[in-house]
């Protein structure tokens, strides 16, 4: 009897350790499959990067659609461009988010949205640097005139859908010489009005040139913007112009170009005049004889002479 209840007891043991065992392979296991899947994970983050191309599409947005010229240092730059690029890009920011100009304060006056002056500086801190200094107030660019409130801290935007030249492309962000450059396609854009005016851009295309935005990292470990240089990355082929390469328009620019092209269609006159029409009693042509016997009259002459005799 006790032989068969230490038989038991060893039997029991051994069962336990099976199951624990077992239990232990089976967590083993589990954990490889969980590390695999990490490093799947990281090696396909590595290889694909295409949530921080789009994260760059969005913060270099307002700098592209208004296509500025190159720069070696962003301090050497006029504060106005990237004020007016913190502005559009504002813009995109909310539309893309699902808002609307409509939830930004009207001036009464010129219908102008006011935008707020700390949405603009956060911009600009976020693509600059927290040590980039500018000071507030108004500014013109070739296209648009920008009035600063004092009193409501906002800027006053033209609600206009003609300023977008390009829209961007971020191709590939590399690494060199302790800097990290963004290569952005400018693919053109036609800007389109809307009746509500908000920002309206046709269907992308192929990129006309390349840009390397150049960033340097600051002491919090950010990167910034700090130069902007023309990329050896060149269009395959040249794709079909479209407007706004050169010139931006606004609506009464385009009507009043319409309008002065319609005016000089309806001015010009046609040289050439009508023929003149042919006398129903024209001279035969030469070689065809009109004689009786081929049916046609005699000649008056010869009816003159037979009614004397």
């Amino acid at each position: 009897m006790a032989n068969y209840k230490e038989e038991q007891i060893r039997n029991n043991r051994r069962l336990a350790r099976q199951i624990v065992g077992g239990v232990a392979l089976l967590l083993a296991v589990i954990g490889l499959f969980t590390v695999i899947g990490w490093a799947v994970s990281a090696l396909r983050s590595v290889l694909d990067d295409s949530d921080r191309r789009k994260a760059y599409e969005d913060r270099l947005f307002g700098m592209v659609i208004l296509d500025p010229l190159a720069f070696s240092d962003a301090s050497s730059v006029d504060p106005g461009v990237f004020k007016q690029a913190a502005i559009w890009g504002t813009v995109y920011q909310v539309q893309n988010s699902g808002g609307s100009l409509d939830q930004y304060e009207r001036d009464p006056d010129t219908g102008s949205a006011i935008i707020p002056k700390l949405e603009i500086d956060t911009y600009i801190a976020n693509l600059l640097g927290p040590d980039y200094v500018f000071e507030d107030g108004s500014f013109s660019t070739d296209v648009f005139s920008y009035h600063y409130d004092e009193e409501k801290q906002g800027y006053l935007v033209p609600v206009t859908s003609s300023v977008a030249q390009y829209t961007p492309k971020v191709e590939k962000i590399r690494r060199a010489d302790g800097k990290q450059y963004v290569t952005v396609g400018y693919i053109p854009t036609a800007t389109n009005s809307s009746s509500n005016g908000e920002l309206s851009l046709t269907a992308p295309t192929e990129p006309t040139k390349y840009m390397d935005y150049v960033f340097t990292q600051g002491s919090n470990h950010e990167w910034y913007l700090t130069a902007l240089q023309e990329s050896e990355m060149k269009p395959a082929a040249t794709p079909t112009p479209t407007p706004t390469a050169d010139v931006v328009q606004d609506a009464q620019s385009m009507v009043e170009n319409n309008l002065g092209n319609a005016m000089a269609d309806t001015n010009t006159v046609p040289n050439e005049e009508p023929a003149p029409a042919q006398d129903a009693q024209d001279t035969p042509p030469e070689g065809e004889d009109s004689s009786p016997e081929d049916g046609g009259d005699a000649p008056a002459e010869d009816g003159a002479d037979s009614t004397a005799e």
